[in-house]
């Protein structure tokens, strides 16, 4: 792929259990909270929505990642991983993803 130009992934296309690359707006962003998890430690987590022309799809944000996007951010995510969340697909960097943020928003963070 080259630099600059569009995924081929688009939103609309994604599906569980999948790796992924795809870009779109966050367009939503709850609150920063704080989750058990397997090991019993505490990990922050964040998740949001993100949107392009075709769809939207849940975002999961863990750890020293909630401060990476803020809420009006066009971002790409590179080899997401796909999850099946509650029946509905949801989008984090899993263990080898990572976030590029296009262009920011305008507006203070989230």
């Amino acid at each position: 792929m080259t630099e600059g130009k569009p995924p081929a992934t688009y939103i609309s296309d994604l599906r569980p259990s999948r790796v992924a690359t795809v870009e779109g707006q966050v367009v939503a962003l709850e609150p920063v909270r704080e989750v058990a998890v397997r090991d019993g430690a505490m990990k922050k987590v964040r998740n949001g929505t993100l949107r392009d022309a075709t769809g939207e799809i849940s975002l999961a944000l863990w750890g020293s990642e909630v401060d990476l996007v803020h809420a009006g951010d066009r971002i790409r995510i590179i080899e997401g991983w796909v999850s099946d969340h509650r029946g509905r697909p949801q989008i984090s960097l899993g263990r080898t993803g990572r976030i590029e943020t296009l262009s920011a928003s305008s507006g203070p963070p989230a």
